[in-house]
């Protein structure tokens, strides 16, 4: 079986959005996730995937955006158990607020069975205001000994080679901001199934990003 599941949440930015995902996977059985989360107050995602079987792919995509004094918090936990078995989980979040604050608690455990596993794990977050606010704990959980697995975490504001590298071609730095800042979040957007919805998406995020880009 396979399934693509896409989410997209843009609530008020007073509301307490918290929701709950879980997904079991038999043999052969590939589950594709893609979260796009820009709305709400306190916004919360708990994700559990277990592998039941033999041969499974599952790949969680997700991205988070806060614009105001939001908190964007994610969850998860990916259990393999059984031999062949590929996940991939890509997480990134801007926060372009002072008092914005992102959460990524990513766990992935590689059980005794599930040999000759491939599995990768990499968070970004974007910090766009001095006293913005990201916690990420990535944890990688490996018992079985012939695996193949990665993980890895990066924070960092724009770098300014860049901004020079466009800078020094006549690129005004407004222009070069909502590029560079765009661009990091459009590698989760695209993976979005439909075009419609990443148009819808894509417009939604370029005028938040606008918002707070025009302030800074």
């Amino acid at each position: 079986a396979k399934v693509e599941h896409s989410y997209t949440q843009s609530q008020s930015l007073n509301a307490a959005h918290i929701k709950w995902t879980s997904v079991r996977q038999e043999s052969a059985s590939t589950y594709k996730l893609v979260e796009i989360s820009s709305g709400g107050k306190l916004s919360r995602h708990n994700v559990l995937v277990k592998q039941l079987g033999p041969d499974t792919v599952t790949e969680l995509s997700t991205f988070h955006l806060c614009v105001s004094d939001q908190t964007q918090d994610l969850h998860s936990k990916i259990v393999l158990d059984h031999p062949r078995g590929v996940s991939r989980q890509l997480h990134k979040c801007i926060v372009a607020h002072s008092d914005g604050q992102a959460v990524f608690d990513g766990n992935v455990q590689v059980n005794r069975f599930a040999q000759q596993t491939d599995a990768g794990q990499l968070t970004r977050s974007l910090l766009l205001e001095p006293r913005a606010t990201v916690n990420i704990k990535p944890n990688l959980q490996i018992i079985a000994d012939d695996v193949k697995c990665s993980h890895g975490a990066a924070i960092s504001d724009l770098e300014k080679e860049q901004l020079l590298y466009f800078r020094a071609r006549g690129v005004d730095l407004e222009t070069v901001r909502k590029a560079l800042i765009f661009s990091f979040a459009a590698a989760v957007i695209q993976k979005l199934p439909y075009p419609f919805l990443r148009t819808r998406v894509e417009n939604d995020i370029k005028q938040l990003l606008e918002s707070r880009i025009k302030k800074t």
